[in-house]
């Protein structure tokens, strides 16, 4: 264990804390949005198409030395340089744990160190949350980003009303159950319990659209599900009727089976998670959605997404400095109001979407 070579009293240094926290747990090893890998961007602002407007939001951003675009202004959509969205949480350290820090009793001074380095843990864990958070809205195209009550909601226009008009051959956020392509949501069932919808079409219809637009076949894309809605897909009656001469077939199909069947790249299910502010688990790919992207999730070798993760302003020797390596960063600092130290995990991101054509987002039931 990492822990074993540290003096508890160590764990004041922000130095020796990033260390750790990045020994115990790197950022590689908890991020794990395939579709949207992080790049590293020595910057600080990115081009989008944004629309601002005033409400309630999500997250804990804050504006970055108030350069964020924050003005509470409506209207058209705008295409602006947007400073990353600066993600930000602290922990207090306060007196009495310092104190126990410095103990000549090993066990409480290590208890306080241990301590400390599992509230900043969690402050990296919510931070790498909310960064794959950002990289699921982005592909549902509803990132809404809250300033204190001054929303920033970027338009990546995957229904193509905006700057996709024209480039795109329909919206690219279809709805099944509602009239698009087959209009029989894949939950639906006959007489007999079975699942009927003509999933086979409706997948041919809407990987196709990735196929027009991009320019691909709807061989090359992956489609994306969570186990609720893949048990529906392997259960539909169609599906199994082209395995077997018994229709439905009685055995299920295995994942290979059913993506040769539906001649498509592959079919991931993804069941991450996160908990909302009242303790609900929420999933980053809701039952009765689907997410369809190209293969290998890049296009001529790009990727359709990337989670820009640029530079962020930190306190170091009582100073402030730019961390010219992108990345989460973990500091302590001084609070002399306080007579307190505070443990803080943040980072600057924001999601980019290159390809917007390489991405439908469908809700199937």
């Amino acid at each position: 264990m990492t822990e074993q070579y540290l003096h508890p009293s160590d764990i004041k240094d922000s130095h020796i804390l990033t260390r750790v926290l990045n020994e115990k747990r790197p950022e590689s090893s908890v991020y794990d949005v395939p579709f949207a890998p992080l790049f590293p961007f020595n910057g600080r602002k990115v081009k989008l198409a944004v629309k601002m407007h005033t409400g309630a939001g999500l997250a804990p951003f804050k504006a970055d030395n108030a350069g964020t675009l924050v003005v509470p202004t409506a209207g058209q959509l705008q295409e602006v340089y947007l400073e990353l969205a600066l993600i930000a949480e602290k922990e207090v350290m306060e007196a009495s744990t310092l104190i126990e820090l410095e103990s000549l009793d090993d066990r409480i001074a290590q208890l306080a160190a241990e301590d400390i380095l599992a509230k900043a843990l969690i402050l990296q864990q919510r931070n790498v949350n909310r960064t794959r958070w950002m990289a699921w809205q982005a592909v549902k195209d509803a990132l809404v980003i809250d300033y204190g009550g001054v929303t920033v909601a970027v338009d990546y226009d995957l229904d193509g009303t905006d700057q996709n008009a024209g480039r795109f051959s329909t919206s690219h956020l279809p709805s099944i159950p509602g009239g698009a392509f087959g209009a029989v949501a894949w939950s639906h069932t006959d007489g007999s319990g079975n699942y009927d919808a003509d999933i086979l079409e409706d997948v041919y219809d809407i990987s196709g659209l990735i196929a027009s637009d991009l320019g691909i076949d709807e061989s090359e894309v992956v489609m994306m599900v969570n186990s609720t809605t893949w048990h529906i897909v392997k259960k539909n009656e169609k599906l199994r009727g082209e395995l077997s001469s018994q229709n439905p077939r009685i055995i299920t199909p295995q994942r290979t089976e059913a993506i040769e069947v539906l001649e498509i790249a592959g079919i991931e299910v993804r069941n991450d998670f996160y908990f909302d502010a009242a303790g609900a688990k929420v999933k980053f790919l809701p039952d009765g959605y689907a997410l369809f992207m190209p293969r290998g999730y890049t296009y001529n070798g790009v990727p359709i997404v990337e989670m820009y993760d640029g530079l962020v302003a930190v306190v170091r020797g009582g100073d402030i400095v730019i961390e010219r390596n992108p990345g989460m960063v973990a500091e302590i600092y001084v609070n002399e109001e306080q007579v307190a130290k505070n443990v803080r995990v943040q980072t600057a991101r924001m999601p980019v979407v290159n390809f917007p054509a390489g991405i439908v987002y469908c809700r199937v039931y």
